[in-house]
């Protein structure tokens, strides 16, 4: 004679993984952009050493230029849209523009492959150690992004 005293019999739940898939997935999206925030910062806040040379002071500004793109559109990612607005004339009255809204998320992956694009082709001549790692670490943060955006949109 068996007892349950103290114990329950377990409900088998459903396991449905699409859900928990999705949920992992805007997890990892998430992830991706704290990372490549993360590296915005860093780039944009990193101090300036007293005494510095003129090439060295070019290289961080064209770095500080590529993040600062990357940083606004961000900015209109991550939260209300204060930004600017794209207007373009309506098809029945050209006297009369509309907003045309875009999704912030696809306006960022837009920017981040030109950023990527920028840091490939014009900081190739770096030799400062600091700024190079600095370039790696936003390169592989906007890779990231990238990929985890690729993901979403596709779904997987």
């Amino acid at each position: 004679m068996s007892t349950s005293v103290g114990t329950k019999s377990q409900k088998k739940q459903p396991t449905s993984s699409a859900p928990a898939a999705a949920a992992l997935n805007d997890r990892k999206f998430e992830l991706a952009l704290l990372t490549l925030e993360n590296a915005c910062l860093r780039i944009l806040e990193s101090g300036v050493p007293p005494g510095r040379d003129p090439e060295q002071m070019y290289w961080q500004q064209s770095l500080q230029n590529i993040v600062t793109r990357v940083s606004l559109a961000m900015g209109e990612c991550k939260g209300p849209r204060r930004f600017h607005y794209h207007y373009r004339h309506r098809a029945d009255d050209d006297s009369i523009l509309s907003p045309v809204l875009e999704d912030p998320c696809d306006m960022l992956a837009q920017v981040c492959r030109d950023a990527l694009k920028s840091c490939r082709n014009h900081l190739m001549g770096m030799q400062h150690p600091l700024l190079l790692k600095q370039s790696r670490m936003l390169e592989n943060a906007l890779q990231g992004f990238l990929a985890m955006y690729k993901n979403k949109k596709n779904g997987g």
